[in-house]
């Protein structure tokens, strides 16, 4: 019997915490660049990440500091540009990790109830990408953000919205579900779950950037990825380093311009 206790409490509670090229083509029509904007997007807006993230005793962690959905953020916010608003309960969870196990399965999730939090972020207008997150507890995201999206009905419905977080072993496609459930009309892109017994390992960082390469998100101000040219006389090309088939080369920009020679 113990044994199925535990085994069921391994799975209903894992407090455990849990991406840009644009075209931009020369003015004078005979050549293209591919590039990455500076702000953290393919489209050049805003990206602003809302995390719950719970410290203390954490399954398979220990006590830590700092949750495992911040260290993710962390990770986050290292290879993207993008503000952050954390969310933070009024009335703390409780530390220890059976406690919070019990008050989530006894209280929380019974009485459907609506924790309230810290402040609030009040521009979210300002931003289109909006990357949500936090751990997976019961197999669900923790009822605090059904607090958030329902203070903020509709404000996210037109957005991008990317799903992320930390868990167990159950992934985090339910946060997923949760956001078209309040969202129906927003735009959600591939999520990323990561186990929180992992993810202060270095394989996990390097997850997490190949992610944000993958859905187009880049820190670089400038990044050159790929360029192209045409010739109305011999249809020559250019590489990277500015190689042509007949020796010449060279890439400069100049008064913010990109030219070839």
């Amino acid at each position: 019997m113990k044994k199925v206790f535990m085994t069921w409490m391994t799975l209903c509670l894992t407090v455990v915490a849990f991406a840009c090229g644009s075209n931009d083509p020369e003015e004078d029509g005979v050549t293209s660049i591919n590039e990455q904007n500076g702000n953290g997007s393919a489209t050049g807006k805003r990206s602003l990440v809302i995390f719950f993230s719970r410290a203390g005793e954490n399954w398979q962690v220990g006590n830590v500091e700092r949750g495992n959905t911040a260290i993710m953020v962390d990770y986050i916010q290292e290879y993207a540009n993008v503000d952050v608003f954390e969310i933070i309960p009024e009335t703390p969870y409780p530390s220890n990790y059976m406690e919070c196990v019990n008050y989530v399965n006894d209280v929380e999730i019974p009485q459907n109830l609506r924790p309230a939090y810290k402040g609030d972020i009040e521009n979210i207008a300002d931003y289109d990408n909006i990357f949500i997150g936090g751990p997976i507890w019961c197999g669900q995201p923790p009822y605090i953000f059904r607090t958030f999206f329902e203070k903020h009905a509709g404000e996210l419905n037109s957005k991008t919205v990317i799903p992320f977080g930390t868990h167990g072993g159950s992934g985090v496609g339910s946060y997923t579900s949760l956001i078209k459930e309040y969202y129906p009309n927003a735009t959600v892109l591939e999520s990323l779950g990561i186990s929180g017994s992992s993810i202060r390992n270095e394989s996990s960082k390097t997850t997490v950037k190949n992610w944000l390469n993958r859905l187009g998100f880049d820190k670089q101000s400038t990044a050159v990825r790929s360029i192209s040219t045409r010739n109305a006389n011999d249809g020559v090309s250019y590489t990277l380093t500015g190689q042509h088939h007949n020796g010449q080369q060279g890439i400069y920009i100049k008064n913010g311009k990109k030219y070839i020679q």
